[in-house]
């Protein structure tokens, strides 16, 4: 772990002075949100010159573009044109689409794509449509690669093409709201709250390393969780706190989250 991440430093800061000296646009592969949150602290000291970008607002895999000095002297309109141009290369939208003959699963599209040779880092989120179509974002190379090799997902036929996505185009995710009352914001009773256990069993959670919140493991049951926080609980999904300030008479918090469904 200490060596990919000297070398995922490495490689970010090699890119940065590459922007800087060359006056160009450089960026990475895609990131997975815990690279992004490690990034972003390695290089907060030069945060005005980076930015992470993944095909759509609310992109969980992004890539890291790194932004040469020229570009804020630019107008806004002129630095969103310079930003266009390049993702329009390099986050391209390719839809996915099946023949109707089964559902598909993102698993099912993940495992076509990686049984190509591809590795996961070429390409970013892959967005699925029930019942059997999804958005892939990648770059020029891999979509005419994609074109050429992909005909199969499961023992469907598909055909490729490039979209154009809509303005709120929100990777179709769907969200189930929970609602509940914690005794406090640690995260032992938060996670007890998510996934429907007794605060002793969510504490073994942690001692397992089947907690992550905003994507780094925590063993510490007795931190305080935010609002806005990321919480993976390995075995009963993915949660983001939308909400834990409020109390009630009884002097408890109100808990309000979205589980991924």
């Amino acid at each position: 772990m200490i060596e990919s991440l000297e070398l995922l430093y490495a490689r970010a800061e090699e890119l940065l002075d590459r922007s800087r000296r060359q006056m160009i646009m450089t960026y990475t592969d895609f990131l997975t949100p815990q690279q992004q949150m490690r990034l972003s602290r390695h290089l907060a000291g030069a945060a005005d010159e980076w930015r992470f970008f993944g095909g759509y607002e609310e992109a969980e895999r992004r890539r890291m573009f790194f932004l040469p000095a020229y570009l804020a002297d630019l107008e806004e309109s002129d630095r969103a044109e310079c930003l266009q141009e390049t993702y329009s290369e390099c986050l391209i939208p390719l839809e996915i689409k099946g023949s109707g003959y089964r559902e598909l699963s993102h698993r099912d599209f993940l495992g076509a794509l990686l049984h190509l040779g591809v590795e996961r880092d070429r390409i970013g989120d892959i967005c699925v449509l029930p019942p059997d179509r999804a958005i892939l974002f990648c770059d020029r190379v891999m979509a005419d690669f994609f074109a050429q090799n992909l005909s199969r997902v499961a023992n469907d036929a598909v055909r490729i093409s490039t979209v154009t996505l809509p303005a709120d185009f929100d990777g179709g995710r769907r969200f189930e709201s929970i609602s509940d009352t914690v005794a406090s914001p640690r995260a032992d009773a938060v996670v007890a709250a998510l996934a429907n256990l007794a605060r002793e069993k969510a504490q073994a959670l942690f001692r397992e390393g089947r907690v992550e919140i905003d994507y780094e493991p925590e063993l510490r049951t007795d931190r305080n969780v935010d609002a806005g926080a990321v919480i993976v609980i390995r075995g009963c999904g993915k949660f983001i706190i939308r909400s834990l300030s409020d109390k009630t008479r009884k002097g408890r918090y109100r808990l309000l989250a979205d589980r991924y469904v």
